[in-house]
């Protein structure tokens, strides 16, 4: 059986059901109206800020080690950017010097061709020296005479002499001295060497000796542009040889 107090509170629940539903079914045939009324400006409330405080921290009383500071390495762009325009630059640059060498080459050829065609070319030199005085016959062969005269014809001599007139005293005199040339070199065994030059001959020597100057130097400036063609040859055939090399990509 039930307890009384039980079966009271079921009863409430059951009054209070009923009256709900009898509620709602009254609001549903009711009809409700409402009233429009011009808009009140809204008026923005002011919200009190309150500042909060940060919580007090408590340092730690561990030390910090005192570490060694290194500096940041800097790093420029035209090392470490691969730049193919400074490529391209460099191979016209050294094209550019290498077609000025083939160019300069092609007429020191063709100066040393046309230096052939001048006339002969003489390694040596020109030394001059005085030439000795070739006396009169006509003096020899009176010296002889006085050597070789007698004692007693010695004055009859003098007399010939003091009466000899002024034309014939001048056949007496000795030729003046004279400039003389030899040509000089060094043989292939660097024995020197020299021969006489005759007079007529020092403008032709002189021009063929100018002549060697000139080779000597254009086949210096000749060996030295071949020399650095070839240097640059092999520098490229060995630059080709490892951009080709299977084992570098």
């Amino acid at each position: 059986m039930r307890k009384p107090g039980l079966q009271r509170i079921e009863a409430t629940l059951e009054q209070l059901q009923t009256q709900r539903v009898a509620t709602a079914d009254q609001a549903g045939d009711r009809a409700f109206s409402f009233k429009l009324s011009a808009a009140t400006p809204f008026r923005r409330s002011r919200i009190a800020t309150e500042q909060v405080r940060p919580f007090p921290t408590q340092r730690s009383s561990a030390e910090i080690p005192n570490l060694p500071k290194f500096k940041l390495p800097s790093f420029s762009s035209h090392r470490h950017v691969a730049n193919p325009a400074l490529a391209m630059g460099l191979l016209k640059e050294l094209e550019g010097t290498v077609e000025g060498w083939q160019t300069e080459l092609q007429q020191i050829l063709l100066k040393i061709q046309a230096l052939y065609l001048e006339g002969p070319i003489i390694d040596g030199w020109l030394e001059s020296h005085p030439r000795e005085a070739q006396p009169n016959p006509s003096t020899v062969e009176s010296s002889t005479v006085i050597r070789h005269a007698e004692v007693d014809r010695l004055m009859d001599y003098v007399q010939e002499i003091c009466n000899v007139q002024p034309e014939a005293e001048q056949t007496v005199a000795c030729e003046s001295p004279r400039t003389g040339y030899r040509l000089c070199g060094l043989g292939e065994d660097g024995q020197p060497w020299s021969r006489p030059c005759p007079p007529e001959q020092i403008a032709q020597v002189s021009l063929a000796i100018a002549r060697y100057q000139k080779l000597r130097q254009l086949l210096g400036r000749k060996q030295y542009l071949e020399a650095r063609l070839s240097q640059l040859a092999q520098t490229l055939i060995a630059l080709h040889g490892r951009l080709h090399d299977p084992t570098l990509k």
